[in-house]
């Protein structure tokens, strides 16, 4: 009788003890499964020493007089409807990537955005407002507002506003809305956007991408907005689209399937005005997509009525959107009101060429 109280107690503990480790392995689990809240530029930037985790933005953060570096980004971003405001880029991130042009040349490619890189990750419900992506680089790169790198990424209920502008010494090179080159999935997203491009190479034809969303890139696109503006001054081969430059799987190891190699039921306004200065022109520029070198599934519903485009054969002069070689601004202050950004409102007095800067988030 003894043993067997003996024995019953030694198999109550060992019970025991397998439930309090099951119990601190599940403990644990759910610990490596937190979301990690941002508040602060600082918590934005600790990003990057978290690869894979989940965050989730908890409040509109202002990066006004931040010196931002893009960094790489791998995980999920809930940006929880809060806005990311006043953001300035002014150089590529240090981490870089081989992306192929349409020639299926590789070129090794630097990138500039909030995010430098983000590879198989996703990223919702998030504002951008009143971004300034300027760029002057001699290596091949791509700019965008978002990220000027996406592989295997789902953005979803995404806005971006603002301006990118690339002057550009290298070959492979492109600006972007929202990406810059890329593949995965885009839904529901919305782009207010100035988009320049200054090609300074003119001793090779360069690759230049242009796209509201996306510069270039294999993607599934749906349910998109862009009101787009754009630029293009090139000496080699230039791909402009409301939405993408060009829709190419550029040497993504990843294949679409049938149902994901969409773009449909987007709508485009807007326009973009371009020079492809050299003696072999293909000068591809769409409302929606300047060149598909890849199938695509379904390609329908897309509204691009609003777009207009105006090529010149003028490669003398740069085409900005400043028309003014001395502008004078003057400056209004909009206050936020009813649950809408404020901004400083900058217009020329004499071209009425204005820009906006310093917002100010809703109340």
């Amino acid at each position: 009788m003894g043993n067997r109280i003996i024995r019953t107690m030694k198999l109550t503990g060992i019970l025991l003890c397998i439930c309090i480790l099951l119990a601190t392995a599940v403990s644990g689990a759910a610990a490596n499964e937190a979301v990690i809240e941002i508040r602060t530029a600082d918590d934005l930037r600790d990003v990057v020493n978290h690869p894979g985790a989940k965050f989730r933005l908890m409040n509109d953060i202002n990066l006004q007089g931040e010196k931002w570096n893009p960094i790489p980004f791998v995980g999920e971003l809930d940006g929880n409807n809060y806005g990311i405001y006043n953001l300035k880029i002014t150089h590529t991130g240090e981490d870089t990537r081989i992306c192929m042009a349409g020639n299926k040349k590789e070129y090794e490619v630097r990138f500039a955005g909030l995010f430098s890189t983000v590879d198989e990750s996703t990223i919702r419900n998030l504002k951008i407002i009143g971004a300034h992506v300027t760029i002057e680089a001699e290596t091949h790169s791509f700019a965008a507002i978002l990220t000027g790198f996406a592989r295997w990424s789902t953005f979803e209920n995404i806005t971006v506003e603002g301006r990118v502008r690339l002057d550009n010494d290298a070959v492979m090179s492109g600006v972007g809305g929202m990406a810059g080159f890329g593949s995965g999935y885009i839904d529901g997203c919305s782009a207010n956007v100035e988009l320049i491009f200054v090609d300074r190479n003119l001793t090779s034809r360069c690759e230049q991408f242009m796209g509201g969303i996306m510069a270039c890139g294999y993607t599934k696109l749906e349910h998109c907005t862009v009101e787009i503006d754009g630029y293009n001054s090139c000496f080699g081969y230039c791909h402009c689209g409301g939405l993408m430059g060009l829709y190419y799987k550029c040497g993504t190891k990843f294949q679409l399937g049938s149902n994901n190699r969409v773009v449909s039921h987007n709508t485009v306004t807007g326009r973009i005005r371009f020079f492809e200065h050299n003696q072999d022109r293909r000068a591809y520029c769409r409302g929606d997509i300047g060149e598909t070198m890849s199938d695509l599934a379904q390609r329908k519903g897309n509204n691009i009525k609003g777009f207009s485009k105006k090529e010149t054969r003028d490669a003398s002069k740069t085409l900005l959107p400043e028309n003014c070689e001395n502008p004078v601004y003057t400056e209004e202050i909009i206050l936020p009101a009813d649950g809408e950004w404020g901004w400083t409102e900058h217009t020329c007095s004499t071209c009425g060429y204005h820009w906006r800067d310093t917002y100010t988030a809703p109340q």
